[in-house]
């Protein structure tokens, strides 16, 4: 156990994690499959996990090492610190000599540290001694978070048409699926609906947007409705929903035995909307809905005209009427639309926000001058060990001037 306590206490293995990261990033960001517009990574990065590079098993190994590196400094420093803070005087502290004639009492005052108390210890800037801690448990606080955002993240898009809904865990719910390596291999057991989708929405500072309202439902919980626009999302169940820009039209159809499908219309040029549906035997029907203006005019479609083809028969549909859907007979129950979606768990952001935080923290603290000093005897017999964080040479060569104990060559040398 101690041999593996000094690995990790080791610098160079620090320096080598991090550098093995650093690396790793600078790579990862040039990979030509992660740049925007893209084809998928081939089979070979997809092997190595290459494809996501940041939530593969390489980079949370390299990140649990850089972590546990970090957090032996981060204890050994503790230590240190909360001796210091005790006003116990490590070894690195330097030795102030008494001088004649010279008071260190009213010198160290004179730069910044307090008065002595009963046990002959003061202190400048005291908070500020824990700055690198601060600054450690930071890095701590962000890099734990970084492997469990990476680890555990997951995310997906799916899409709904008014009054459909679905659950995200059921085969093909799902695409575009973006999920970490600890992540749960099926997405959230969610169940949502549309109740109602506004693609014209104009929110104040935005462009023309869109705006849904959900019934979300998880298991053992009732259902909640929720608005979510562009601007903002709904969180149920540590899963957070968000609206996504894709929309169109979609057809309500009615299969024997009751069953309601809503068929996603994709392809849309001008005043055409086209898509190919499978029906329920396997046959291929294409679906055509004309519009009077564009499917994306604020003022509506205007009337809409939909007709349906197969290898057999072409058809004009209507809504309410029978139509043949590829060899099983259908009725056409509506024409809405349909949006687009996306959802998200991210478990590790508020410690990564809280990382950042610290790290600020413990940043600015260090800017401080802190330090301690035991000071023993009084008056011109006084002495001092004193602890800095940066400036000894300079505290120790100010002294000797104060003193008037060294030649004028020598405290230039000193400073």
């Amino acid at each position: 156990m101690s041999r593996l306590w000094r690995l990790l206490r080791s610098p160079r293995l620090a320096l080598t994690a991090l550098g093995a990261v650093a690396l790793y990033c600078g790579l990862a960001a040039w990979y030509p499959w992660l740049q925007t517009g893209a084809q998928t990574a081939p089979r070979w990065a997809a092997a190595l996990h290459l494809d996501r590079p940041f939530s593969s098993p390489l980079f949370l190994l390299l990140i649990a090492v850089l972590f546990l590196s970090t957090a032996a400094c981060t204890w050994d420093r503790t230590l240190r610190v909360a001796a210091l803070a005790s006003g116990r005087v490590h070894l690195g502290g330097i030795q102030l000599a008494s001088r004649p004639g010279a008071d260190l009492r009213s010198f160290l005052r004179s730069q910044g540290f307090g008065s002595p108390n009963a046990s002959g210890v003061c202190f400048r800037s005291r908070l500020a001694l824990w700055g690198g801690w601060v600054l450690h448990i930071g890095l701590l606080c962000l890099m734990a978070g970084v492997f469990v955002q990476q680890g555990f993240h997951d995310g997906g898009a799916f899409e709904l048409a008014e009054g459909e809904a679905l659950r995200l865990d059921a085969p093909r719910a799902v695409f575009d699926r973006e999920r970490g390596a600890l992540a749960a291999t099926l997405p959230p057991s969610l169940e949502v609906g549309l109740l109602a989708f506004d693609p014209f929405l104009h929110q104040r500072g935005y462009a023309p947007d869109r705006a849904s309202r959900l019934r979300i439902t998880r298991a053992g919980a009732p259902s909640v409705e929720a608005s979510i626009d562009r601007a903002a999302g709904a969180e149920v169940g540590g899963v957070t929903l968000f609206q996504a820009i894709p929309a169109g039209l979609a057809l309500v159809v009615e299969l024997p035995g009751g069953e309601i499908r809503a068929l996603h219309v994709h392809e849309t040029t001008h005043t055409r909307s086209v898509g190919s549906f499978d029906s329920p035997v396997g046959r291929a029907v294409i679906f055509a809905i004309d519009s009077e203006r564009p499917v994306d005019d604020p003022a509506g479609t205007g009337v809409l005209a939909v007709s349906s083809e197969s290898a057999v028969a072409r058809a004009v549909l209507t809504p309410g009427a029978m139509f043949d859907f590829g060899g099983t007979p259908a009725r056409l129950v509506a024409i809405t639309r349909w949006g687009g979606f996306t959802y998200s768990i991210d478990p590790g952001m508020s410690a990564v926000f809280s990382g950042f935080a610290l790290v600020l923290l413990g940043a600015t603290l260090l800017t401080f001058p802190a330090g301690v000093a035991q000071v023993s005897g009084a008056g011109a017999g006084s002495a001092a060990t004193v602890f800095l964080t940066r400036g000894r040479e300079a505290l120790a060569a100010e002294w000797q001037r104060t003193s008037g104990q060294v030649s004028e060559s020598e405290a230039k040398e000193s400073s």
